[in-house]
């Protein structure tokens, strides 16, 4: 999606960047990181002077982690140093239209449930574990769903990381010093690591770039299932693994299970507080609707022509609406019958400040940010002691053995995946932003008849016009309209609704206006229209103009002015075309279809523009071409060959 700039939109061009104080940690922590993975380095290319080439190789490989965490984080804060907001962000709510196009986009229906139905939906927390945070945390209930994905991961890995720490413990005071201290310690290793670790870089949960629904997270029965384990393991384990595990001198391994353990849960707790200490619950669900009657002597299609001008005046900051729906009502196809319509569009959403800090005071004023504060300074320290343990370690190589070594790496690793998984998870909330728009909705539904009315004296007159009238009595006319708190993490995310409230004075106002719109479109048969009185006097003046020309040529005294005046009068012959084509695509459903024309051009059509059994994809039809509202559309089909 390209970036679209206008030098008058300093709400857009002017708006602070979100990951500013992110960045400042980042580079820190990269900085930190370097400083000991440069450290590791030139002791590793001294070790290789002095021929001491397997431990050179080691401690070159322990630099290369320590520095790719650097370059991990560098790229991500250049990356994020100059932000665009842009008027095409954020992303819609449902599929959008384009300008000249009809249809429904992809996730309308939602949006039409959310304002008929005056409430917005949440998903419903399942297990054992989420009906004691959801308990705790009332609120989480009604937060959008990333936000209720992450609450929920991280009290789930919380309770297993404390479980499995506790459960080291444990195990410390009763294998230290026994001959199975090694083998036991060594277990804890890949518990702590892959397990724990894996689920907080799931991108499927924490990817701020989703453009799809986070999906509801695990239940939490599972977790139970694996504390009880672990406490069976607790208890057990000093009895079991002496007799089963064999007797291997192995060096304890500790350490490094615990700094992964401590580390996690500390950035696990300082994350779980900040989304806790500010949940986007829905304050208002209400919605302003207007229902009225509408009648006119006109297809009701020029509504829209109508509503086009009235949402021009809507648009905000001169940014035209994003349009989800727009189904024309059509009644072209018989003399009486039915028709339905609907619009849906938004207004350019624009930011709040909410979420925005001056600078670093106002940032500690908030408890939400000081804790994303506190998350970014642990992922700081995280990499100073991974690159501070690389410079340390590498330099006690040539005198350790090779047991100590593999404990030294791994050690050096739990603090860079700490480090990572620290600013991992701080992301999420530092891209959280908050948005302002304003929703309508207009349908339009009833019954219309069609008649042929004459213009004119039929008796004396000698012009005279007629025309097709289209008269449309006690239609309904309903007019939606809410003003929407939507919230998006990432630019490119997904918009979540937290919050909808009224605007009756703008759907009686614009209601108001499309109905005396359709008062204005009389018949000339009684006019009393305007413009209805200026085409009557029009015709009027050129039926005299005729008769006393007529009159005039009978008597002989200007025999050309009977040919001048025929001269005057061009008639209009309008040849209707039959074409040819295919149907590309037909959703019964909703009733609107296209073809595509033996010619290469595509037609909307819709359920009036045929009789009888409705077409398949893949029909041969023949239609006549007529413009519609915003597009050419397909009319009075008929189906030639069937698939």
């Amino acid at each position: 999606m390209s970036f679209e700039y206008n030098q008058d939109d300093a709400l857009l061009n002017q708006f602070k960047n979100p990951f500013r104080f992110e960045n400042f940690f980042l580079f820190f922590a990269a900085l930190a990181s370097t400083a000991g993975g440069m450290t590791a380095l030139m002791t590793a290319k001294a070790l290789f002077q002095n021929h001491n080439d397997k431990v050179a190789a080691v401690a070159v490989a322990v630099a290369t982690l320590v520095l790719g965490v650097a370059v991990k984080m560098l790229i991500q804060a250049l990356s994020q140093v100059r932000f665009y907001l842009g008027r095409r962000y954020p992303r819609g709510l449902a599929g959008e239209l384009l300008v000249t196009e009809t249809g429904v986009g992809h996730g309308t229906e939602e949006i039409l449930d959310l304002l008929r139905h005056r409430a917005i939906d949440f998903p419903e927390p399942h297990g054992a574990l989420n009906g004691v945070l959801y308990s705790m945390v009332k609120s989480l209930v009604t937060s959008p769903t990333e936000v209720q994905a992450a609450a929920v991961q991280h009290f789930h890995s919380l309770i297993g990381m404390i479980a499995l720490f506790a459960s080291l413990v444990v195990s410390f005071f009763a294998f230290e010093g026994t001959a199975y201290e090694g083998v036991a310690s060594w277990i804890f290793l890949p518990m702590s690591g892959l397990s724990l670790v894996m689920p907080f870089l799931n991108p499927g949960r924490l990817n701020v770039q989703s453009t799809e629904s986070t999906a509801p997270v695990e239940t939490g029965d599972k977790a139970l299932w694996k504390l009880m384990a672990l406490v069976i393991f607790s208890i057990m384990a000093p009895v079991m693994i002496p007799r089963v595990a064999p007797h291997i001198e192995i060096a304890p391994m500790w350490i490094a299970p615990a700094l992964l353990l401590v580390g996690s849960m500390v950035a696990s707790c300082l994350f779980f507080f900040a989304i806790v200490s500010r949940l986007d619950s829905a304050a208002r669900t209400s919605v302003s609707c207007e229902q009225t009657t509408i009648a006119m002597n006109c297809p009701p299609a020029q509504l829209w022509t109508e509503m086009s001008r009235n949402f021009q005046d809507s648009w905000e900051r001169g940014i035209p609406n994003r349009a989800y729906a727009n189904i024309p009502p059509d009644v072209s196809e018989d003399e009486r019958g039915s028709f339905g319509g609907f619009v849906l569009e938004e207004t350019q959403p624009v930011p709040t400040s909410t979420l925005q800090f001056s600078g670093w005071a106002d940032a500690f004023a908030m408890r939400y940010s000081r804790f994303l504060i506190l998350l970014g300074a642990w992922g700081v320290a995280m990499a100073g002691a991974c690159g501070w343990a690389a410079a340390y370690f590498t330099a006690q190589f040539a005198s350790m053995a090779r047991m100590e070594i593999s404990r030294s790496v791994l050690i050096v690793m739990a603090l860079g995946m700490v480090a990572v998984l620290s600013f991992r998870i701080g992301h999420l909330l530092w891209s959280r932003m908050q948005f302002k728009s304003r929703i309508f909705w207009v349908e339009t539904s009833g019954t219309y008849q069609t008649s042929t009315i004459s213009v004119g004296n039929q008796f004396r007159g000698s012009a005279s016009s007629s025309s097709t009238l289209t008269r449309v009595q006690d239609a309904t006319l309903r007019v939606w309209v809410t003003d929407i708190v939507s919230v998006v993490f990432g630019k490119d995310g997904k918009r979540s609704i937290i919050a909808m409230a009224p605007a009756d004075s703008v759907a009686k106002s614009l209601a108001d206006r499309l109905i005396n719109f359709a008062a204005q479109q009389s018949a000339i048969a009684t006019p009393t229209a305007s413009a209805d009185l200026a085409r009557a006097a029009s015709i009027g003046g050129l039926d005299a103009a005729v008769r006393s020309a007529t009159a005039r040529a009978m008597t002989g005294r200007q025999p050309e002015a009977l040919s001048t005046a025929g001269a005057g009068l061009q008639g209009v012959i309008g040849a209707v075309t039959r074409q040819d084509g295919r149907v590309k695509f037909f959703d019964s459903a909703k009733g609107y279809g296209y073809i595509l024309a033996d010619s290469g051009e595509e037609y909307l059509f819709n359920k009036n523009s045929f009789r009888g059994a409705a077409p398949q994809k893949g029909d041969r039809v023949e239609f006549q071409a007529e413009h519609g509202p915003k597009s050419m559309m397909a009319k009075r089909m008929q189906v030639t060959a069937s698939v």
